[in-house]
């Protein structure tokens, strides 16, 4: 059966014949067409919230309703769409796949809405925002994302001035910093601003309020906490500085900026065209959009998911951006990467099972794009876009560290994501924090500003809640293991469920283009058995680039295999602990960007940085350096010092090493050191320093003939033209 459904509400009655069985539903408009109950649907005739939900309610008042239908063009939202257990097996798709439908979490501002701004030389307009609605964080110029008014790079001192009385002298914190002199000198008014960092640490992008300032001595107070001491970046190159200062009308100096001034309500435009703003601007009333939620039963571990929904054919755009929040220290995931259970995404399922997003389209927001919260189980993400998002693409997070494993078993497939973390730097493609079991297939990452792809519970156990992550931690059950066990990792990973993860033929390119430390793919103090396989990381010239694939601290049980690094600036393998590294081919990793400037990491194919990697596994690999003097191996040969304890030797001897092969066509020597040593204590006896006739490297043809030494030694060869998302046809 067919209903159709507009704003207005008109009621009509018609029939569903289900197996001889007539019953009788009321619905919205007029029947087009009887069919069987099993695939009733509803056609909303018109783009508006209030015919959608409509749309929905009558859905649920008329067993058998399947599906509803929703026209070409914008459906603007005031309020978050909730979709319930009273939802389930509920599909909403566009009614005309070859015609952009839109879901907005913005509403546009009419051409009266807007004043010029008098005496400014600037092409500057003003327009009144609404008291209830959010603070603005986003803006939509023709439905595309308009940056914030910005300063120039600054960089934020190393110590309080010299010349600074030490009575009211404040220490560098996760709350203080001191601004150079040249930008107090530069901005006449803070008022409203807001200082964007980078902190001691590189992996994370601090965004606060400067609530109070000394402007004599440049003493910075800020009433939410960062995440690190907020000195310089300790490593990494940042040419154009690391503070910026946002939000200001003094630094609102080119096209296309724009300021919201909180104690006035008024946001200010210099247009990107110089013309009026005419109906051509939105302003976000929502962050999260839609949200799939089911109910939670914490007493007994059991919730009452939503299921079966499925999202397809939507495009969600124009979220408003997320702020960190004052009390939120220790709720952050891993390095305050993204926060723990809270609406920062368009889209969001919570307790949900089951549920499908398909051909979906998430853009030009200051969100997120979507989150996988807390009990989320057999879901699938498929052949859907993440662009210009504001943070992650997709997360997936479940519970803390406890008994709690219910975020598991989700495909992320087939989707392309590019460009996020406009806002949040440090925003990974694709997050899975506590999930485990997941497909993290066929995806196509690229123009990223730092990781691809993190695999992660990186909690630490601090019952103060101070610091990160700690406060996810579910202590009742933890405390209680390992006060009987032990907090090895072997004793912790009961409680570390993202495990059993496939990270698999995934194509990663141009990522790290703007913090440091990070990776192509990163997995970190999580659970056992995760496997990465045939994914092809490629084309990074970033110099801050660390390495491809790393297994990072308190890290063990992973599998790398099958997979191929070519033309990377940075290093091939980081792993500290107990991994696998089979049939894997890297070329040509390089010291230098293509500009010519050094990069950041650069110490080898293979680094053993961290903790003791004994009983790991490494053969049927393929090295190949372009440089001549590009180390192989990076190793610590004898005990060394890290944070001023004494740590055992890392050799890779205390591996399985054997039957790789490397090769150098700049340096016949390459590999002879490297053997000399290795060969002594026992490990490489059987690998090779041979051409192994690679078919065509610059063309990603990586090949080898049946002769080739590599086939002797039974190394495999790659095929990269497989990754990436799939034909239909073919999934």
């Amino acid at each position: 059966m067919t209903g159709r459904i507009d704003g207005k509400v008109e009621t009509g009655v018609f029939w569903g014949v289900l197996f001889g069985k007539q019953k009788c539903l009321a619905c919205f408009g007029i029947v087009s067409l009887v069919m069987p109950l099993w695939a009733a649907e509803f056609r909303v005739e018109e783009s508006s919230e209030v015919a959608l939900k409509n749309a929905i309610e009558e859905s649920r008042q008329s067993p058998g309703t399947d599906r509803i239908l929703l026209p070409a063009g914008t459906i603007r939202l005031t309020e978050t769409l909730v979709l319930t257990r009273a939802d389930d097996g509920l599909t909403i798709a566009a009614a005309d796949p070859t015609q952009p439908c839109w879901v907005s979490g913005s509403t546009l501002l009419g051409a009266d809405a807007w004043m010029r701004v008098a005496g400014d030389d600037r092409p500057l307009w003003r327009a009144s925002i609404p008291g209830d609605w959010p603070d603005t964080r986003s803006l939509f110029f023709e439905g595309k994302s308009l940056p914030r008014a910005r300063s120039r790079g600054y960089v934020q001192l190393a110590e309080p001035p010299e010349s600074m009385p030490y009575r009211v002298r404040r220490a560098i914190d996760q709350q203080h910093l001191y601004l150079p002199r040249e930008a107090l000198d530069a901005i006449p008014d803070f008022a409203g601003a807001e200082m964007r960092l980078v902190p001691k640490y590189p992996w994370v992008t601090q965004l606060l309020p400067m609530t109070k300032i000394d402007r004599e001595h440049g003493l910075v107070w800020s009433e939410v906490p960062g995440t690190y001491p907020m000195t310089p970046p300790a490593f990494g190159q940042f040419p154009e500085g690391s503070l910026w200062i946002e939000n200001m009308l003094p630094v609102l100096d080119e096209p296309g900026e724009w300021v919201f001034d909180p104690a006035t309500r008024t946001v200010t435009l210099w247009p990107p065209d110089g013309k009026a703003p005419g109906d051509r601007v939105a302003v976000p009333r929502l962050t999260e959009l839609l949200r799939i939620e089911g109910e939670a039963d914490e007493s007994n571990l059991e919730d009452h998911p939503a299921k079966g929904i499925a999202i397809r054919g939507i495009t969600f755009a124009h979220a408003n951006a997320y702020a960190w929040e004052k009390d939120k220290t220790g709720w952050g995931l891993q390095h305050d990467w993204e926060m723990y259970d809270r609406p920062t995404a368009m889209v969001r399922l919570r307790y949900a099972e089951n549920c499908h997003l398909e051909r979906c389209r998430f853009v030009n927001a200051g969100s997120a794009g979507l989150r996988l919260d807390l009990h989320c189980r057999g879901n699938h993400v498929r052949r859907c876009e993440f662009t210009h998002l504001g943070g992650v693409g997709i997360l997936l997070a479940g519970y803390g560290m406890g008994f709690k494993d219910v975020n598991r078993d989700n495909i992320i497939a087939d989707n392309h994501i590019s460009h996020v973390g406009e806002v949040w730097w440090h925003s990974p493609g694709i997050f899975v924090w506590q999930s485990g079991h997941n497909r993290i297939v066929h995806n196509r990452l690229h123009d990223l500003p730092y990781t691809a792809i993190v695999v992660s519970t990186r909690s630490q156990l601090d019952v103060s809640g101070v610091k990160e992550s700690s406060k996810t931690v579910r202590w009742d059950e933890t405390t209680f293991h390992l006060e009987s066990r032990g907090r090895t990792w072997e004793d912790r990973e009961p409680l570390l469920h993202g495990r059993e993860n496939e990270v698999g033929w995934n194509d990663i390119s141009r990522v790290m283009e703007v913090m440091g430390d990070g990776n192509g793919i990163y997995i970190s103090g999580t659970g056992a058995g995760n496997r990465v396989h045939h994914n092809f990381i490629h084309d990074v010239i970033a110099p801050n680039m660390n390495a491809a694939i790393r297994c990072d601290d308190d890290q063990n049980e992973v599998t790398l295999d099958h997979n191929v690094i070519a033309r990377v600036c940075g290093e091939g393998f980081i792993w500290k602990g107990r991994c696998d590294i089979l049939n894997n081919l890297i070329y040509a990793l390089r010291s230098r960007t293509p500009d010519g400037g050094r990069t950041e990491h650069a110490r080898g194919f293979l680094v053993l940085s961290g903790a003791p990697v004994e009983g790991s596994v490494v053969k049927h690999n393929i090295f190949v350096g372009t440089e001549p003097r590009y180390q192989i191996l990076y190793e610590h040969d004898e005990p060394w010092m890290k944070g001023g304890r004494k740590q055992p030797a890392v050799r890779l001897a205390s591996c399985e090493a054997d039957e790789n092969l490397y090769w150098n066509p700049a340096n016949p020597g390459w590999a002879k050191t490297f053997f000399e040593e290795q060969r002594a204590r026992g490990v490489e006896r059987n690998s090779v320093f041979a051409d192994p006739h690679l078919e065509s490297p610059k063309t990603n043809d990586f090949s080898f003939p049946g002769d080739s030494p590599a086939a002797k030694l039974g190394i495999e060869s790659i095929d990269v033209s497989a990754v990436g998302p799939r034909p239909d046809s073919k999934e």
